[in-house]
């Protein structure tokens, strides 16, 4: 196949006003996991198309498809050809994706974008407190970058400029959810796995659970399903700052759980009984209000980079064990016998089982601090970037604990990123990595990159992940270490 390669070109054509161009690139990423007990993940191969046509002075157009074979997706095919905007769990392979498809207009200090889009808002790398408007892609975790991961989403975007200060207003029609990998694939997060057995709280001993994964309801059409936001933004005095404000869905996955508890008379002379517990987890959405502030400014070598928001009504899903416990006390398997026995006893002595139905409070609103501070320095062919990003919730109630946050509702997170570029650049050296302060965990990832000519790359990498909490960012990937090699050619 890269034999063929070379002989793809670009596409250019101009006429007057009229300018086309047609560009692209073939990608292909093989894995190779250091613990064969996680599940395969077959090749992923990738073909790219950006067309871009500029039609005057005042109108434009962009159009990015994704030809995708997604070695991380294992579900049956559907028999669609393209990505739903609609599904958490894409469930097909191959499959065309819409990136990018949108039509921008220009006037005097006005712009104007509709259609298909990405917003990048924010100043730090991976994680923005401020961007918060397109959902991202989790079917292979968060080892791809983070425009990478990012969905594209039906807009309409307006930008007006001025010496006052410039201003950004963006209006989306109708939510677009995240994408999370199959429930049996390597990368499918701890929190929304049960166990196979928990251990109970009353008489009974270990109870028996089993899962399942529905997909999300959408929200509705309408004006009051939409999302909105808007950004200002001012260069002061060597000061590059911005304020903005999002209302509209949370773009981080949270689930509802549905419980069935199942109790069976084992031997009803001496009332001995069974318990055993189906779980069904739902993603769903509700809307909260973000308000943010970023900045970026220079001082001496180094370019520093800081944002912060505030999130009213942020959602978060609560430790199962937590809500497990609650559910299956002492007290609560006294009631749901009592009520069974009686149950029992008004049947006549026919009802031998009995299932109860429960829907555990297991997302709970919680007002939200996320702030972080960068910098970064180039020396000739090195570049350094460090980190450090907080998340604070002010009332947070350790007993109600949620994922990924500690008893006293911090959860904070140092990163690395490290270039340094040989041979005239054609090799580039790569270490980036990221450290959970609070639980201990990390990520880390080396490569090397080569450039065989202008249009043909090679990487080689490691992804090392770990942690001793199976329930933090990084550490519930302990087991997926892998090595990479990815090949580009672009056209």
């Amino acid at each position: 196949m890269l034999a063929l390669c070379p002989k793809a070109r670009a596409f250019d054509y101009e006429k007057g006003d009229l300018k086309l161009s047609l560009s692209g690139y073939l990608d292909a990423r093989a894995v190779a996991p250091f613990d064969r007990d996680v599940p395969d993940e077959d090749p992923t191969t990738e073909l790219g198309l950006e067309g871009k046509a500029t039609v005057s002075t005042w109108a434009a157009a962009k159009l990015f498809l994704q030809a995708i074979d997604n070695g991380t997706v294992s579900g049956p095919d559907n028999g669609r050809l393209f990505n739903q905007l609609t599904k958490v769990y894409q469930d097909k392979r191959p499959c065309i994706d819409v990136d990018e498809a949108y039509v921008d207009f220009f006037a005097d200090k006005i712009e104007a974008r509709v259609g298909i889009q990405k917003f990048s808002w924010g100043r730090l790398d991976e994680v923005n407190p401020t961007d918060n408007i397109n959902p991202e892609d989790y079917s292979q975790g968060t080892i791809n970058d983070e425009l990478e991961r990012k969905i594209g989403i039906p807009a309409v975007k307006v930008s007006a400029f001025s010496d006052l200060a410039n201003v950004e207003l963006a209006w989306i029609p109708r939510y677009v959810p995240y994408r999370l990998p199959q429930p049996d694939e390597k990368w499918y997060p701890n929190p929304l796995k049960s166990p196979d057995f928990i251990e109970s709280n009353g008489t009974v001993g270990l109870i028996p659970t089993t899962s399942r994964h529905d997909d999300l309801s959408m929200p509705g059409g309408g004006l009051e399903h939409s999302e909105s936001a808007v950004r200002i933004s001012k260069y002061i005095s060597g000061w590059d700052v911005s304020a903005s404000y999002y209302h509209g869905y949370d773009v981080m996955p949270i689930t509802d759980v549905y419980s069935d508890l199942t109790i069976t008379f084992v031997d009803l002379l001496s009332l001995d009984y069974s318990l055993a517990l189906d779980l069904t987890y739902k993603p769903v959405v509700r809307k909260m209000n973000v308000y943010g502030f970023d900045f970026t400014t220079t001082l001496g070598s180094f370019t520093v980079r800081g944002e912060a928001a505030y999130y009213d009504g942020k959602r978060y899903n609560r430790r199962m064990d937590s809500v497990l416990s609650e559910q299956l006390s002492r007290e609560k398997q006294q009631e749901i016998f009592d009520e069974f026995y009686d149950n029992y006893i008004d049947s006549g002595g026919t009802l031998t089982t009995q299932t109860f139905h429960f829907k555990p409070q297991i997302n709970i609103p919680l007002d939200t601090l996320k702030y972080g501070l960068g910098a970064d320095y180039i020396h000739g062919d090195t570049s350094v970037s460090v980190q450090f990003i907080q998340q604070y919730i002010p009332d947070y109630d350790r007993d109600m604990p949620v994922y990924f946050v500690d008893d006293n509702g911090f959860n904070s997170m140092l990163t690395l990123l490290f270039k340094q570029f040989f041979l005239q650049n054609t090799l580039e050296a790569t270490l980036s990595g990221a450290y959970g302060i609070e639980f201990k965990d990390y990520v880390v990832k080396p490569s090397l990159k080569y450039s065989f000519t202008n249009t043909l790359q090679g990487t080689v990498g490691l992804v090392i992940l770990g942690g001793s909490d199976e329930y933090s960012m990084f550490g519930q990937y302990d087991d997926n270490d892998e090595a990479f090699v990815r090949v580009r050619f672009s056209f």
